[in-house]
């Protein structure tokens, strides 16, 4: 995956964004966040869902796991 990120849309400077909407984030425990949210991109969306980990009293928040979900264009 990390390999391909560079030939995907949106990895060029110029190039076309995700646009994100609808960000809930959920406390699950001490250091780590479930974040839920939508990205729309040349029309297509999708629902997304990442959980965040922090560890150590000095560590940066990390995403920990990804998943996203097409939403069919008929979808509300």
């Amino acid at each position: 995956m990390l390999a391909s990120l560079p030939e995907m849309d949106g990895a060029a400077e110029g190039g076309p964004r995700y646009e994100p909407s609808k960000f809930t984030g959920v406390l699950l425990a001490p250091g780590l966040v479930h974040l839920t949210y939508e990205t729309t991109l040349d029309g297509n969306r999708a629902r997304r869902s990442s959980l965040w980990r922090k560890q150590g009293a000095d560590a940066t928040w990390q995403m920990y796991y990804h998943q996203a979900t097409p939403i069919p264009s008929d979808s509300m």
